[in-house]
């Protein structure tokens, strides 16, 4: 029920073309591993988990409890865990929801193999290498030496071996010194005659920029959302943005010269002014360092958001215009008639990643699926 006009539209036909553009860049002989964790980066995981198990997807989460919510909505396609599992008891949950974990260390790996070798049941996995994320990984020194005991254990068995680049869109040079080193270890593994199903290292800036580098699983992410990983990226691959986030305007007043707009004061108006209310604030992922800096459409034209954004609610500057009344629908992320204001735009004006901008729309905004275009 849509009480408070401010909603997210996505465009499920707009994800499907997206996810058919990127199997066509990679190949056939290549496996997507679609990113739907943090609810599909805002989109809702449940809704765009169902297109991508019809385009035949492995599915990546960063959390046990995304995977459990997605097994208990009906989700059957495999599903990646691609954060670190702590604590190690919570590989029971891995065997009872039919999950694939990652697993950064030979103490995980031991671990999982105890919970599995209890229950007599196989568990597959992908092993996580850090060639300079810094983040989680084995160390590359001693990857393949691990990599002998990990497989030495029973009731485990290693389906995917991975890494993650630090810096795919701008750092070509930091990025292929990775690469290497992965490509050392699987030619390692392939002397060692250890066999590994999936190797994985591209998300979506590297699917572009390192598209020749030879492995079976790719990662997309922002490109499955329709969003460009890089400037210029739509040159190489046709993206569709996949949401909108709209709301109407609640509110209208007219002010003489020298009044105050919301809290701190930091916008006066300087003639006789026209000014709307929105019912969209920071509590739902409209960040409060857009205040004064953002733009939003109204009747396909651009006006500024001014004052601070609040929780709540945030000003638009409507002077001039004409024919407004309240109800009129505005756009804060998407197309309205000629014009359009991406989420990588909104990102800008906010000073941050359009990664961040998708994620942060709150649960409180509801998701208006279509399903035709």
């Amino acid at each position: 029920m849509l009480l408070r006009p401010t909603w997210a539209e996505i465009n499920v036909p707009a994800l499907a073309q997206n996810l058919k553009n990127i199997s066509r860049k990679i190949g056939r002989q290549t496996k997507i591993l679609a990113i739907v964790k943090a609810d599909a980066y805002g989109h809702g995981a449940l809704a765009v988990a169902k297109v991508c198990e019809k385009y035949r997807c492995y599915l990546g989460v960063a959390l046990i409890e995304e995977a459990i919510t997605l097994r208990k909505a009906g989700i059957k396609a495999p599903l990646l865990i691609l954060g670190s599992i702590f604590p190690f008891n919570n590989f029971k949950y891995v065997l009872e929801y039919n999950l694939i974990p990652t697993i950064a260390s030979l103490a995980g790996a031991r671990s999982l193999s105890r919970i599995a070798a209890k229950h007599k049941q196989k568990i597959k996995f992908h092993l996580k290498v850090d060639t300079g994320m810094g983040r989680i990984g084995i160390r590359p020194l001693s990857a393949v030496a691990t990599i002998r005991k990990i497989k030495a254990l029973p009731f485990i068995e290693m389906e995917g071996i991975y890494t993650h680049l630090a810096s795919a869109e701008d750092d070509e040079v930091y990025s292929r010194q990775q690469i290497e080193i992965f490509t050392r270890i699987i030619k390692e593994l392939e002397q060692a005659k250890i066999t590994v199903k999936y190797k994985h290292v591209s998300g979506s800036a590297a699917i572009l920029k390192y598209r020749n580098y030879p492995l079976n699983m790719v990662r997309p992410g922002l490109m499955m959302y329709g969003l460009a990983p890089f400037k210029g990226a739509e040159k190489q691959i046709a993206l569709y943005p996949v949401l909108s986030l709209k709301t109407k305007i609640v509110y209208l007043k007219r002010l003489s010269q020298g009044n105050s707009i919301s809290y701190g004061r930091t916008f006066i108006t300087k003639r006789n002014s026209f000014i709307g209310t929105l019912p969209i604030g920071y509590a739902d992922g409209y960040v409060r360092s857009l205040s004064n800096r953002a733009m939003v459409l109204v009747q396909g034209k651009r006006v500024p958001v001014i004052g601070r954004v609040c929780m709540d609610m945030c000003m638009i500057d409507l002077t001039g215009m004409k024919g407004i009344d309240i109800g009129e629908e505005v756009v804060l992320v998407g197309k309205q008639g000629p014009e359009t204001i991406s989420v990588n735009e909104v990102a800008e004006w906010a000073k941050t990643i359009s990664y961040e901008i998708i994620c942060g729309i709150s649960a409180r905004v509801p998701r208006i699926y279509k399903y035709s275009s």
